[in-house]
């Protein structure tokens, strides 16, 4: 640590996560450039095993593992917040930092990526008592950060409901450009022909819907299901998932989380992926998957309307009578599924061309600078 304050701490802690991972991936070299620029100074907070590449200018803050969404990560916090006093503080996902109570003079800058966490329990799969806590740290939000990004539209229109004096700036994520780089087939784990979904089992991502869709359409199709980044995860999510997945016996195979050569291959060897969510903040793994040149479908919802706009097909997130005929149709038909690639492919290139998410740490800079 050098005697001149602290700019910006920012948590990197959860960089290895899927979703909030490739945020915070994506976001760290464009907050090391633009406070280069502008002579500012920056620090990260991270895991000892999880630390971000980082310059020889970016300070790297360690922190003890904490579980999100914990009284841990809380004293995380207020030990960070106590032994650097930094002017301004960014949390990359929604819970408010309590000491920031006690640390009135700096800034907070908080990111909500979604509000799953306050959905109905058919949605969320939360109870009553953490819906209540999420509310309770959202109004927070809302209330004392100098600034909250969302990811989408979708999202803003959401914490703006709950919290309408927030002030909120929409920073979309763009796909990372490996995504774009060739492939090697031969990574790929499973053989063609296979469907794919990649995320994680929770309640929200719906995994029953396509499981039972797939099911409805094994006798007229020679794909297997793939669901890949789930692994041990199928025990601690959904609880529904795991026997409809053992009902389907070797017609499923699901995978955990995998090298990123070895997802980038098995996405781009897909002849489908699917998003059966239904509730996105924004949505990364279709348009990753456009990028790989494989065609999508995803449910009908705001967020993936905003993120995959003209580049998929879309279904009704509670009816698998139409997403089987969706699958059916699609699986049966390559010409079909190569004009959907096409389209997904015009719909991300169009999309990356005006991202970047040097917005972001340009308004946090310029805050930091008043």
């Amino acid at each position: 640590m050098t005697d001149r304050r602290v700019d910006l701490l920012f948590d990197a802690r959860h960089i290895r996560q899927s979703g909030i991972g490739t945020y915070i991936a994506t976001l760290v070299p464009s907050l090391e450039q633009t406070f280069a620029e502008r002579g500012l100074s920056l620090a990260v907070l991270a895991n000892q095993h999880a630390v971000p590449d980082v310059s020889q200018d970016t300070t790297v803050i360690p922190a003890e593992p904490a579980v999100m969404y914990t009284g841990a990560e809380q004293r995380v916090w207020a030990h960070a917040l106590s032994a650097v006093r930094p002017r301004g503080f960014w949390v990359p996902h929604y819970p408010f930092p309590l000491a920031m109570l006690r640390h009135r003079e700096t800034r907070l800058f908080v990111t909500v990526h979604d509000t799953m966490h306050v959905r109905p329990r058919e949605v969320s799969g939360q109870s009553a008592a953490r819906r209540a806590y999420a509310r309770t740290m959202f109004r927070l939000d809302g209330r004392l950060a100098t600034l909250i990004f969302t990811p989408s539209e979708a999202t803003r229109a959401t914490v703006m409901a709950m919290s309408p004096g927030a002030r909120v700036m929409v920073t979309p994520i763009p796909v990372d450009e490996e995504w774009f780089a060739p492939v090697d087939p031969g990574l790929s784990p499973v053989p063609a022909p296979y469907v794919l979904y990649v995320g994680n089992a929770k309640w929200h991502k719906n995994l029953p819907l396509l499981l039972e869709a797939f099911g409805d359409v094994t006798g007229d199709v020679p794909h297997k299901l793939v669901i890949a980044g789930s692994g041990e995860a199928l025990r601690g999510g959904d609880e529904r998932v795991p026997a409809l997945a053992a009902g389907l016996g070797e017609r499923v195979e699901v995978m955990g989380r995998l090298d990123f050569p070895v997802l980038r291959s098995l996405v781009a060897g897909a002849d489908l992926l699917v998003m059966p969510s239904l509730h996105e903040g924004a949505g990364l793994p279709p348009i990753e998957a456009m990028a790989s040149h494989t065609a999508v479908i995803a449910s009908d919802i705001p967020a993936l309307r905003e993120t995959c706009g003209g580049g998929t097909d879309y279904f009704d997130p509670t009816d698998h009578a139409e997403l089987a005929a969706l699958l059916r149709a699609l699986c049966r038909d390559e010409d079909a599924r190569a004009k959907l690639e096409a389209r997904g492919w015009a719909h991300v290139t169009a999309r990356q061309a005006g991202l970047s998410m040097r917005p972001a740490a340009e308004a946090v800079a310029e805050e930091i600078a008043r």
